[in-house]
């Protein structure tokens, strides 16, 4: 007996590979964090996500899911910054601008490494070296000619490999996770919950609405350290909202898997690694100059220098528990100059075809780092 139209239909599959993908995402979350891993709930439905994507699953997370778990984690970040994490705001300028000095430098010898060893394109090469931006990244990559495939999964594995490994790495360094979820204390009644809540949904919509970058997440994470900061609300939002963010947060990241081929990834494995390999060892020689400049953790310098997602990297430095404030300032000092910066040199560098069409679009609800 054949089944009724309507669990046949496109819209009813693509719900059923949501909820598919999500159940597989919280699987391996659970098992990541039943191993004890740092941020195990988010590397785990990661890890999980990514091999089913690239079985062939149709995996994917639906944009007003990822609004909601952006503001969600946005929240319950910005009720771990308070006047005493603020307190060295003073050294942020010197960490940035060791930041900005790192940027060249890592571009350069990432594009060195892809042109003239890997065989790359030039203009492949720019944009897959590029350690930040994703959106404009993307877009002119597509408007000027590049190998998007390239492009696409050099920076899909990138974001990948860091927030697979990057607890671990980070361990290695000298900081002690503090498990696989933050021990700030949690909201101490219904009244500070839903307080907390409304104001993290209304800061994370209002920052969207204006196309604030990260809008969802960093407009969440303003508003509530606002009312945290000021002693107005107590907690942050109960572990439950916590796993279901990193949950969401993993699977999203690994969909972007979703659709490769393995002929595309035997090609361009190799590379991309390699490519990240040393953008990260710049990253850490230029942490290690800025942290002792600034007299500032290693650890927490570092999770502000890789070439990872602006809200990614921000939830990995609250889940293992560094300055969340800190960490978003230089992902986002980095995104807006990448931003303005790309287009300019994309022009210089490949001519009038490296500006985008009108018909070119992506998700803006995607990582915008």
């Amino acid at each position: 007996m054949p089944l009724p139209a309507f669990l046949t239909s496109p819209t009813a599959k693509r719900s059923a590979w949501y909820g598919a993908t999500l159940a597989l995402a919280f699987a391996g979350g659970a098992f990541f964090a039943w191993l004890a891993m740092p941020a195990g709930w988010l590397s785990g439905a990661l890890v999980a996500t990514a091999l089913a994507a690239l079985l062939g699953a149709p995996v994917g997370v639906e944009k007003n899911t990822r609004l909601g778990v952006y503001i969600i984690l946005g929240t319950s970040m910005g009720s771990a910054i308070t006047p005493e994490t603020l307190s060295g705001i003073t050294a942020w300028p010197v960490t940035m601008a060791v930041l900005v000095a790192s940027v060249p430098v890592m571009m350069v010898a990432v594009i060195l490494y892809l042109e003239k060893v890997a065989g790359w394109d030039r203009c492949s090469a720019f944009f897959a070296a590029a350690p930040g931006a994703l959106s404009t990244v993307l877009v002119m990559a597509e408007s000027s000619g590049a190998d998007t495939r390239r492009v696409v999964f050099g920076q899909s594995l990138r974001l990948f490999v860091l927030v697979a490994l990057l607890p671990a790495a980070i361990g290695g360094l000298g900081h002690e996770p503090s498990g696989t979820l933050p021990i700030n204390p949690v909201v101490p009644d219904m009244a500070n919950f839903l307080a907390s809540l409304g104001v993290g949904i209304f800061g994370g919509f209002l920052a969207e609405r204006s196309r604030f970058p990260g809008g969802a997440m960093v407009g969440a994470m303003l508003a509530s350290a606002l009312v945290h900061g000021f002693g107005l609300i107590e907690g942050r939002l109960p572990d439950i909202f916590l796993i279901v963010g990193f949950v969401v947060l993993g699977a999203n990241t690994g969909s972007r898997f979703a659709g490769t081929r393995i002929a595309t990834l035997r090609h361009f494995l190799v590379d991309s690694l390699v490519a990240l390999a040393i953008a990260t060892a710049i990253a850490l020689a230029f942490a290690v100059l800025g942290a002792w400049l600034a007299d500032e953790p290693l650890p927490k310098v570092l999770v502000a220098y890789v070439p990872g997602a602006l809200e990614a990297m921000t939830i990995m430095a609250f889940v293992l528990g560094m300055d969340p404030a800190f960490v978003a300032a230089h992902h986002l000092v980095r995104f807006l100059g990448l931003a303005l910066a790309i287009p300019v040199i994309a022009r210089l560098c490949f001519g009038r075809a490296a500006i985008p069409s009108e018909n070119v679009e992506i998700d803006k609800t995607e990582p915008k780092d």
